[in-house]
């Protein structure tokens, strides 16, 4: 058999031979491109584990070396873990994909309730320092606004998990 009869259209007839250099072409080009994304993914992922180790090193060593009071350190450690946290999601997430799977909704929804979760430990604490009245509205203000954002991200978590549910198993 010639590469034209091999080639043939789905109609059964031949293709012509540029049309086979072509396809070839772009088969080349998508098997190139498909491997420089995955050695880019391997990258990112790499270097995600190595910032999220970076940050629990620091952790412990600014809650050593920083003489606050054991609350504020308490506060600053929590707020740390939880950026380890949002690292080691999208971490999960490109392994997710590496590993052949589709990207996923609800790890990044779960990212924004921890960076909102975060933001709102952060403004308790500076509520904890001596403000004007005016700072305090502002703060109370803020943590309303963050509280708004959570409600919300919860919400599309349980509405991306309710859709995964009803659309069954099998999807």
């Amino acid at each position: 058999m010639d590469d034209e009869t091999r080639a043939s259209a789905p109609g059964g007839t031949p293709r012509p031979p540029a049309r086979i250099a072509r396809s070839r072409l772009e088969s080349l080009l998508l098997r190139v491109l498909t491997r420089v994304e995955r050695a880019l993914l391997y990258v990112v992922a790499f270097i995600l584990l190595a910032i999220a180790g970076g940050v629990v090193v620091m952790m412990f060593v600014t809650a050593i070396q920083t003489p606050a009071s054991w609350g504020d350190t308490a506060i600053a450690l929590l707020e740390e873990l939880l950026l380890v946290l949002i690292v080691i999601e999208i971490f999960v997430t490109v392994q997710t994909h590496l590993e052949g799977g589709h990207l996923q909704v609800e790890p990044f929804i779960i990212i924004g309730v921890i960076a909102v979760v975060r933001h709102i430990l952060s403004v308790v604490v500076r509520l904890s320092v001596t403000m004007t009245p005016e700072q305090t509205r502002e703060e109370f203000t803020e943590l309303a606004a963050y509280a708004g954002v959570t409600f919300v991200l919860v919400a599309a978590l349980a509405l991306a998990r309710w859709s995964k549910r009803a659309s069954g198993p099998d999807s």
